[in-house]
């Protein structure tokens, strides 16, 4: 049923870094790819600003909804969102934020936009 609607492709990466420096600190990020990418949805929820002493930033909610058995997780960060036949959708990097959510037919997760 819901196969219908992951009309988009994401390529989704994980951090691959394990361990810390020599000053116990996490060693740097290293994204590789999972494999080919995951049949999704992607859309925008809403969108706010926020003002504050002068400055205005907008905040974009986004969300994902994937298949059932999908191998995507908390933290991982998706390349590019495209179309079935590899045109680019929507631009730069999306992070999953916080933990996937399990729905009677498909995986949701919110989005943040990576800068």
């Amino acid at each position: 049923m819901i196969a219908g609607r992951l009309t988009m492709r994401a390529a989704v990466e994980r951090n691959q870094a394990t361990g810390t420096d020599s000053w116990n600190n996490p060693v740097p990020a290293d994204f590789q790819s999972i494999g080919d990418p995951l049949p999704c949805f992607v859309w925008s929820k809403d969108t706010n600003k926020v003002a504050d002493g002068g400055k205005v930033v907008l905040i974009e909610d986004m969300r994902a909804m994937f298949a059932l058995g999908a191998d995507i997780q908390a933290n991982d960060e998706i390349a590019s969102v495209t179309d079935r036949k590899g045109t680019e959708i929507i631009p730069g990097r999306l992070k999953v934020e916080g933990e996937v959510q399990r729905k009677h037919t498909h995986l949701e997760c919110a989005l943040e936009r990576v800068a």
